[in-house]
């Protein structure tokens, strides 16, 4: 679950047991006071239904995820798109919890992300209290009559995140520019969450030009620099915050972007990457870390946090020289080996260079090959990872299926199926590609 790192608990306390149990109402407003009015407009009900008051996304995630709720009044803060996405992930996966929706302006909405929301009511802040009261009786009551078609007694059990792939920290490195490691940084972010239902933060740790935003069509209110700065003395603080200065993109994707100013970069410490690496540690399932291609102190810290680090080459000699020097540097450097994936990126049959002669130079072989293709740089301009605008394109499907692996059991087989519904047609004439390499 993108929104609260693995499965929610099911709602549907209102049949739990014989007799009259109070709702309970979850509310999200991260500046307001809607939490009040809505106490106050429920309090005639007999009995009165819990208010519970959210005021943090992290903490709307671990609410959903550890308790159960029948009403979630979903205010100012997650009226936006990437507000929208996170209340359709929350709304497939607990399907008879009503959401209302408390937005500042109706006339800004755009109705089809309310409609994908879920939302089976939408008021304008602020709400007169009668309004408030009909709309809070109309989702009560909906709630209640949801709850009596599962039947009394009828236990929902939780959903739990899957155990059996711990949280992780994939780097993803190259040792010359332009080989596409930003590209690979957002697509493998969306395979992650669309995939594996993991909650994804992308770290774009080139500190002076990274791309990450842009490549996703966002406009960061913070930075790095930001979140280092704030509470640089209190270590629970910066841990506690670290939310609050990513962005999240429509996709369910989150980002700590880079320093709006390249001489920014200097301020910021190896010291202080570590601690912000285990902060996103912390609150994600899979962190993706986005590098310059540079040995900087600051990078080498990112490599000895990772769980996995992807070093990309381009096909063409200097790339695969500086890939060849960059790996031996490494293990100078005492990076441990055991997780380098190696990926051969924008690869054409008539380079010049041939990928078996390549392979004679890495014996470890090629995580994956991955060809050249127009599809992404039109998935770039539209700010979404060419994964989701087009699955059945040879790019996607080679990436993919260099990162099936990293799916736990179950999603793999999901994912099987995916991939079977995006394959093609039988008679589609398609350009002969490179195909994947493997170790």
């Amino acid at each position: 679950m993108t929104a609260g790192g693995g499965g929610l608990v099911a709602s549907g306390a209102l049949a739990r047991s014989g007799g009259p149990t109070p709702a309970r109402v979850l509310v999200y407003d991260h500046v307001g006071t809607l939490a009040a009015d809505v106490r106050d407009a429920v309090e005639h009900h007999d009995p009165v239904p819990e208010i519970v008051d959210c005021r943090r996304p992290r903490a709307l995630a671990d609410f959903l995820t550890e308790q159960r709720f029948d009403v979630l009044v979903a205010g100012p803060g997650l009226d936006s798109r990437a507000g929208f996405e996170r209340l359709r992930i929350i709304r497939e996966e607990l399907p008879s919890m009503p959401i209302v929706l408390a937005v500042a302006n109706t006339a800004e909405l755009d109705v089809r992300d309310v409609v994908r929301a879920g939302a089976v009511d939408l008021v304008e802040i602020p709400i007169p209290g009668e309004k408030l009261r009909e709309t809070m009786d109309r989702a009560l009551q909906l709630a209640r009559r949801t709850a009596e078609v599962a039947g009394p007694g009828t236990a929902i059990e939780p959903v739990r995140p899957d155990s059996s792939i711990p949280k992780r920290v994939i780097t993803i490195a190259s040792a010359s520019g332009g080989c596409g490691k930003t590209f690979l940084a957002t697509n493998l972010a969306w395979f992650l969450t669309h995939h594996a239902k993991r909650r994804v933060c992308i770290i774009d740790l080139d500190l002076q030009f990274g791309e990450v935003s842009a490549s996703l069509r966002l406009r960061p209110r913070y930075t790095i620099t930001d979140l280092i700065q704030h509470d640089n003395d209190d270590e629970a603080e910066f841990n506690a915050h670290f939310e609050e200065f990513c962005e999240t993109h429509e996709t369910g994707i989150s980002v700590l972007a880079a320093p709006r100013d390249p001489t920014e970069a200097a301020a910021i410490r190896p010291a202080d990457v570590g601690r912000v690496i285990d902060a996103a540690r912390a609150h994600f399932d899979d962190v993706i870390v986005d590098t310059p291609p540079a040995l900087a102190d600051s990078v080498v810290v990112a490599y000895n946090r990772s769980d996995e680090l992807f070093v990309m080459a381009t096909l063409d000699i200097p790339s695969i020289r500086n890939m060849q020097v960059f790996l031996s540097t490494l293990e100078r450097l005492h990076v441990s080996n055991d997780g380098i994936r190696l990926i051969l990126n924008k690869a054409e049959s008539d380079a010049g260079v041939e990928i078996r002669q390549v392979l004679k130079l890495f014996p470890q072989g090629f995580d994956a090959t991955l060809p050249y293709a127009r599809e992404v740089q039109r998935s770039i301009n539209a700010g979404r990872p060419v994964l989701a605008t087009n699955p059945s394109a040879d790019i996607s499907r080679q990436i993919s299926n260099s990162m099936k692996r990293l799916l736990p059991a179950d999603a793999q087989d999901r994912f099987t199926e995916y991939e079977a519904a995006n394959r093609p047609g039988r008679f589609r004439m398609r350009n002969r590609k490179p195909k994947a390499v493997t170790a």
